[in-house]
């Protein structure tokens, strides 16, 4: 063979073998194609503010006494948790007692103790209502502004509100005439609280019931407002309620002394004769968002809104 044969088949052969080896092995990846090998998975980023966990929602329905904590506890808890929401409304203690034993509300607010009849129609249902204590409250009678009188004792109250006085000349105050009862209506824990202890004097006379001439009215917003309006009026609102519409008058206990003011010094001091604790019930043990949401509420940023709504807290 000649030489220059020779060195030309020797170019195809180098040639050959350089095209063999570029398609046998795969391009090196680009720096910037931005492919990750399978065994780093990308976790997707969290978007600013987003929160994390389910979704739930909470119905709270009862006393419009402890209204206005649950408002205020609803707002606050929403404002840290968005992804759980809480219905809040009023009603009557006796109005939330029956929800949760129906199943349409994850928690009861009242302002009594539950009763045996509805403790028993919760077990027929398979329900065992859980008490929690979340505040205390004391009952304040109030009348007009413009009414003179400066104390009352408990037995006078209960006199009041069972009919056996009916006109303000008979406690000293004169130039207002009959008295007007304002009452609230029996589905509120407040009626039965200020049965209990003011018309039948903590049991002294159990016989005793409120007057037939009692306005029945269905919150203590709408007492509020018709003594208010009336200046021969009377009538009682949780703490919360009181303003300068109406004047509280102080109350001199059954066992004597002094008269006390319905305030939460008072009520806390335990002077004040006409208290009571304030429950959301739940029907079993809490879990979930509804035990997050009530062991917030006894933490100190939850009973500091208990005392923001004019009441005495729990802890």
């Amino acid at each position: 063979m000649k030489s220059n044969e020779v060195v030309l088949a020797l170019l195809v052969l180098a040639l050959l073998t350089s095209m063999a080896l570029l398609t046998g092995c795969p391009p090196a990846p680009e720096e910037d194609a931005g492919i990750l090998p399978e065994e780093m998975p990308v976790e997707p980023e969290e978007a600013p503010g987003e929160v994390t966990g389910e979704e739930a929602t909470i119905d709270q329905i009862g006393s419009t006494t402890v209204l206005p904590i649950a408002e205020k506890w609803a707002v606050a808890f929403n404002e840290a948790n968005p992804n759980v929401k809480i219905n809040v409304s009023g009603g009557g203690s006796g109005t939330g007692i029956s929800a949760l034993i129906d199943g349409t509300a994850d928690i009861a607010d009242a302002s009594r103790a539950m009763k045996d009849e509805e403790k028993t129609a919760a077990e027929e249902k398979g329900i065992s209502p859980v008490e929690h204590v979340v505040a205390f409250d004391g009952i304040a009678a109030v009348v007009h502004p413009n009414n003179s009188v400066g104390e009352l004792s408990v037995e006078q109250l209960s006199d009041i509100f069972s009919g056996e006085v009916t006109s303000w000349d008979d406690l000293g105050v004169s130039g207002m005439g009959d008295i007007v009862i304002v009452s609230r209506d029996s589905a509120s824990g407040t009626y039965e609280s200020w049965k209990d202890l003011v018309v039948t004097m903590d049991g002294e006379d159990e016989d005793r019931d409120f007057a037939a001439s009692a306005l029945k009215e269905g919150s203590n917003e709408a007492v509020r407002s018709t003594v208010a309006e009336t200046e021969a009026a009377i009538g009682y609102i949780g703490l919360g309620y009181i303003d300068e519409s109406v004047k509280p008058v102080p109350v001199v206990p059954m066992e004597g002394g002094s008269a006390v003011e319905p305030t939460r010094e008072n009520v806390q001091g335990g002077s004040y004769p006409i208290s009571r604790e304030l429950y959301m019930y739940t029907a079993g043990e809490p879990e979930g968002a509804v035990k997050d949401y009530l062991d917030w509420g006894m933490t100190d940023e939850g009973q500091k809104l208990v005392e923001e709504a004019g009441y005495v807290r729990a802890k």
